[in-house]
């Protein structure tokens, strides 16, 4: 636990904090160690729009309660923006700046010159355009400072009793959708109410992609479940507007999609 207190020492080097707060296994953590650090003058910031699933939403309203940090939620549309409608290799990067913006300029009114996010360590290994808008909006990342990575904060999050330790990373639904195909609030909508009827069948970690001509590719954790619900499925994803339904047999698996901008 020793790189926890170094982390909740250097969050009271400053003072006073805003907390970027998804309601995910890193932002929780980094929430429940800046309200140890700084009690009233801590507070958790979510960004509510279309394309996070309303369940996350109330999942982090649930647990800024049971941390006792502050909660704020800030709505935007980035759907509203053409250049991420238009869903381009840079989406992510995109829309980053703009959530930092909002955050910034609300923080800004509210005297908060310090923002953090929950960006970590084993973050740096993977595809994320976040790292590079967020650092040069000067957000502050204490688990890349310190070198705290994923498996860690899963392992710190447990040994505080957060019930976030073993919560399935989550992505906005915007990563459901292959670069170049367009983003519309139909559409993702479709794709949210989908993952919720998997995981109301029993699937943790779940993502259904939606390629051209309205065809839904499903990643799982459990494939022969899903082989043996196959004809609930299909029906279901068909009456949401699907006209074609499949299912990965490489199984659910993170940011599939950027594959094809590491090639």
């Amino acid at each position: 636990m020793e790189k926890l207190e170094r982390i909740k020492e250097a969050i009271k080097d400053k003072r006073k904090i805003v907390v970027m707060f998804s309601g995910g296994v890193d932002s929780t953590l980094l929430a429940k160690l800046a309200y140890d650090a700084l009690g009233e003058n801590s507070i958790a910031v979510t960004i509510d729009s279309p394309v996070i699933p309303r369940s996350e939403i109330k999942e982090a309203k649930r647990l800024a309660t049971l941390i006792g940090i502050k909660h704020e939620i800030i709505k935007i549309d980035e759907l509203k923006s053409k250049h991420l409608i238009e869903n381009p290799p840079n989406r992510c990067y995109l829309c980053r700046k703009l959530r930092d913006a909002i955050v910034k300029n609300w923080a800004e009114k509210k005297g908060f010159e310090i923002i953090a996010d929950g960006l970590n360590y084993s973050d740096l290994r993977d595809y994320r355009p976040g790292v590079k808008a967020s650092t040069e909006d000067g957000i502050w990342h204490p688990f890349i400072e310190f070198q705290v990575t994923k498996e860690e904060i899963r392992k710190y999050s447990k040994l505080l009793g957060l019930p976030t330790w073993n919560k399935p990373s989550m992505a906005c639904l915007c990563s459901r959708f292959p670069y170049g195909f367009g983003l519309t609030k139909e559409r993702v909508e479709t794709v949210e109410k989908a993952e919720e009827f998997l995981k109301g069948l029993g699937f943790r970690d779940v993502r259904v992609r939606y390629f051209p001509y309205n065809a839904a590719l499903i990643e799982v954790d459990d494939l022969e479940k899903a082989l043996r619900e196959r004809d609930e499925i299909v029906a279901q994803l068909k009456t949401l507007g699907f006209s074609f339904v499949s299912i990965d047999l490489e199984g659910f698996k993170s940011g599939k999609l950027n594959r094809i901008l590491l090639r």
